[in-house]
């Protein structure tokens, strides 16, 4: 049967107005939409309502979501294709679907909509329409929540105790079924009335929320939780800390913006029970892999009502006011609409991510210095520094917010102890950073520092002279690398202590300085690279990767470990750095103050795969057109606009996207990007060395943004 010209659909012409907004319009009549490249046009079936379209619809993305008005709402469809455009080859006329379309364009509350090839799934004949619309946001926000926890579902994964709030609702109700396949052991919160269902989905423990014992959230059995799928509001970190694991993490699904300041401080201080936000990101495969599950009979949609499109203020006004257990779905018509409660993430959470990146661990376009040398005269003995330690030691601290250089204080305070999975350090040298004059500056302020006098930076490499209570993997006489705990900070000094989990050991090829100057500098170079699928065993793609401000600390190493990773590398820097980065692994360089330079175009005419952009000033609309379909950039100065931005790009299922980064450095990494030192397979480039009773200068040229590589204090003596 051949396509109508016009279709029915339901939309609203303003923000706000609830489901009064929609009557305004009643059912309106529309022309129907035409399959684009790599599109289908569906007959629709069903839909699902999430509580972010109606959010939407308030206001909750303005002015990012919608575009613009009149706007048909809901992204949740399942249907029948009817055309496809060109570029599609997985489907054809007749297929039944389930699909997620674009947040931008919407267009749900419709008989008709086209939805991208690659957020459509083929629907089997065992599922309803119903059944599958209920999947994508609600379902894939559990999946993913679940996943960034470390479960499984092949049998392999490791047992652990999670807890799941608001287990009656939307993701809730999947984020069960899913922890269960994947067998975790599974508590619960819920309503009095929803405890048998929680229950007989595969919680093993279920709380009543309302009761004492529901409002603590304490395990029945007393068991503490690996993690936590936080899937309501109204809870503070400080109810789940007590309860979760030494390493325990909330997967938080409805932050505010104190929650995401938490997370961003667990990020920095690296604490080890963390509060994580998550955003959804739902791909292909992921939409395969829970269909086949409800194929399979593994997980099941409940449905609570069903309203058809006629009606669809009232399923609007149910999924407002929060009464719904699962779906709200009305019997078979030529047009079923399916209204799902969830609370979805806000629009600004951070992605495992994928990650905000407050502050930028480099400065554009810095000039050059001396590579390092294998050693460093005048330096104590390892054996030597392994002595008993004093008790004072010479410190620099400042003690409070401003000041730069003039700030700084030399003191003498005491020497700190190692307290139960630490070591004391003696320090033989430092790598100051941006972000150390930034938070004096009032950067993270009043997150860090949160007490003064403060003594500033992290990035540090010495000999251990101590071990507290449960050290196991290091000894007194050992050369070390090791990133302080950002709250207490600690690296202008003789002394500092280190968290084992943050110390690596480091051999005789890789001096103090060369050591120091790897943890936020070249610990970001690789994370980002991780980002954009770059790997180091030779199994990865030839990707073609853009590194902006390459003569920077983040960019220089980022031009070594893009080059071990078999990358094409374009890179910018000024004209006097120029052959150094050439002569540092870029195949092609660019002059960032010639109109060539601006423009960022590969001399080549290559689209960038990635881009590991460490410098400011460069806006989305310059990067876009030179990326590849799927290129993405890997922000490590964001903006405010380029989180929003970037959010965008997650709620719309951008191809090409921006992507924020703040760096959590872990063990791991450290000891590889150490190993590759050894190996003499990357460097670490010093600009400038100064003893720590000059730390002021260094302190200075830091802040200037004139170097080419590392600013290094050394501890005399």
């Amino acid at each position: 049967m051949a396509t109508p010209a016009k279709m029915q659909a339901v939309q609203y012409d303003a923000y706000g107005g609830g489901a009064a907004g929609l009557e305004k319009t009643a059912l309106v009549e529309v022309p129907v939409p035409s399959a684009k490249k790599n599109e289908l046009l569906l007959k629709l079936e069903a839909a699902a309502i999430n509580p972010v379209d109606w959010k939407m619809q308030h206001g909750l993305l303005r002015p990012l979501l919608p575009r613009k008005f009149p706007f048909i709402p809901v992204t949740d469809v399942a249907g029948v294709v009817v055309d496809v455009g060109p570029g599609v080859n997985g489907f054809k006329a007749g297929d039944q679907v389930v699909a997620k379309l674009n947040s931008l364009s919407g267009g749900g509350l419709a008989e008709y909509a086209v939805a991208s090839e690659s957020l459509s799934v083929k629907r089997p004949s065992e599922i309803s329409a119903a059944e599958g619309a209920g999947l994508p946001v609600a379902a894939g926000t559990a999946l993913q929540a679940l996943r960034t926890i470390g479960a499984k579902f092949d049998g392999t994964g490791e047992p652990m105790n999670v807890l799941i709030t608001a287990a009656s609702g939307g993701v809730g109700l999947y984020a069960v079924q899913l922890a269960k396949l994947a067998g975790l052991h599974v508590t619960a919160t819920c309503g009095a009335r929803n405890m048998e269902l929680v229950r007989s989905l595969g919680a093993d423990e279920v709380l009543d929320y309302k009761t004492p014992e529901g409002a603590s959230l304490k395990s029945p059995s007393g068991k503490k939780y690996d993690y936590v799928v936080h899937c309501t509001v109204g809870m503070s970190w400080s109810t789940f800390e007590p309860l979760l694991s030494d390493a325990g993490k909330v997967i938080d699904l409805t932050p505010y913006i104190s929650a995401y300041l938490t997370s961003v401080l667990h990020k920095v201080t690296f604490a080890r029970k963390r509060l994580v936000a998550l955003l959804l990101s739902l791909d292909k495969a992921d939409l395969e892999f829970l269909v086949a599950l409800l194929k399979d009979g593994k997980i099941k949609t409940l449905i609570d009502s069903r309203f058809p499109l006629s009606d669809v203020t009232k399923a609007w006004e149910k999924s407002i006011e929060g009464h719904a257990t699962g779906k709200i779905i009305r019997a078979p018509s030529p047009f079923t609409f399916v209204c799902i409660y969830y609370t979805p993430p806000s629009p600004f959470s951070l992605h495992d991510i994928h990650e905000v990146a407050p502050f930028s661990p480099s400065r554009s376009h810095r000039p050059t210095g001396a590579a390092c040398p294998s050693s460093l005269p005048g330096l104590p003995s390892p054996m030597a520094a392994a002595a008993t330690a004093p008790t004072t030691m010479r410190a620099v601290q400042y003690d409070s917010y401003g000041g730069g250089a003039a700030g700084l204080k030399h003191v003498e305070v005491p020497v700190p102890s190692a307290k139960k999975n630490e070591v004391l350090l003696k320090l033989e040298a430092a790598a100051i950073n941006p972000v150390d004059w930034k938070i004096q500056q009032g950067l993270l302020r009043p997150l860090l520092p949160r007490k003064f006098p403060f003594i500033p930076v992290t990035d540090v490499a010495g000999v251990v002279v101590d071990v507290g209570p449960g050290v196991n993997g290091f000894k007194a006489g050992d050369q070390v690398v090791a990133m302080l705990n950002s709250l207490s900070g600690g690296g202008l000094a003789e002394y500092a202590v280190a968290s084992e989990n943050m110390t690596v050991k480091r051999p005789p090829e890789v001096s103090a300085a060369e050591g120091a100057g790897l943890p936020i500098a070249a610990g970001t170079a690789l994370q980002a690279l991780k980002t954009i699928g770059a790997k180091f065993d030779g199994t990865g793609k030839t990707l073609n990767v853009l590194i902006t401000a390459a003569s920077g600390g983040v960019g220089l190493y980022a031009l070594q470990l893009a080059k071990l990773a078999g990358l094409h590398i374009t890179a910018t820097c000024g004209a006097r750095n120029m052959e150094l980065v050439r002569s540092l692994g870029a195949d092609e360089v660019l002059d960032y103050r010639t109109p060539e330079g601006a423009s960022l175009k590969s001399p080549s005419g290559k689209k960038y795969d990635g881009v590991v952009h460490c410098t400011v000033g460069i806006s989305w609309s310059t990067f876009e057109p030179v990326l590849s379909s799927n290129g993405k950039v890997i922000d490590l100065t964001p903006n405010f606009s380029a989180i929003l931005k970037s959010v965008l790009h997650k709620v719309t299922f951008a191809r090409k996207q921006l992507v924020p980064l703040l760096v959590s450095p872990n063990q791991a990494d450290l000891e590889f990007l150490v190993a590759l030192l050894k190996d003499g397979k990357m460097k670490t480039l010093i600009d400038s060395r100064f003893p720590l009773s000059d730390v002021t200068k260094a302190w200075e040229k830091s802040i200037e943004g004139h170097a080419t590589g590392k600013i290094i204090v050394e501890m005399e003596g």
